[in-house]
């Protein structure tokens, strides 16, 4: 079974809030609402995202700490709340924004336990993977612009982040 565009749209969500995308979440909030989604969905799907990014924050903050000598408290992504399948969807996209892989591996096992298929998950994944990677080639590039833009000099500014093709380097 394929994803409906809503559906899309709510891993699209949850990868923009998680990746901080400014343009990415002034494209899939109207996109969302043109798919179907309500005010009342979108305000969850909101809701979920920044839950999602901020237990991510987290998760990497702890581990931080840990590899800086500090406490060695290392807190568990936690047993994620079973929530709706729209919240799931949110919440994967979320994860893969902000590149969080427990919480990654929670919400694709409780996406998978409300019964969505490894299809519709796969299809949520590509979602927020096209998200991300957007969101990161278009910070690389107003990095590049505000660098020329300082300097001076557009044509003496060879960008470390982005090629000549405008890919991102890895």
């Amino acid at each position: 079974m394929r994803l409906e565009q809503r559906d899309k749209e709510l891993a699209a969500i949850g990868a923009s809030i998680g990746s901080n995308c400014r343009p990415c979440v002034d494209h899939h909030i109207p996109a969302a609402r043109e798919a179907g989604l309500s005010e009342a969905e979108l305000t969850q799907a909101v809701a979920t995202a920044r839950a999602v990014r901020d237990r991510a924050v987290v998760l990497l903050t702890s581990r931080v700490e840990e590899l800086l000598g500090g406490e060695s408290v290392r807190p568990t992504p936690g047993s994620v709340a079973e929530g709706s399948r729209d919240e799931e969807l949110v919440a994967i996209g979320a994860s893969i924004g902000a590149n969080s892989h427990p919480l990654l591996e929670a919400h694709i096992a409780a996406a998978l336990g409300l019964g969505l298929t490894s299809t519709e998950v796969g299809a949520a994944l590509a979602m927020a993977e096209r998200v991300q990677r957007r969101a990161a080639e278009m910070t690389a590039a107003k990095a590049t612009t505000t660098l020329e833009d300082l300097s001076g000099s557009a044509a003496a500014v060879a960008s470390p982040l982005v090629t000549n093709a405008g890919e991102v380097k890895k």
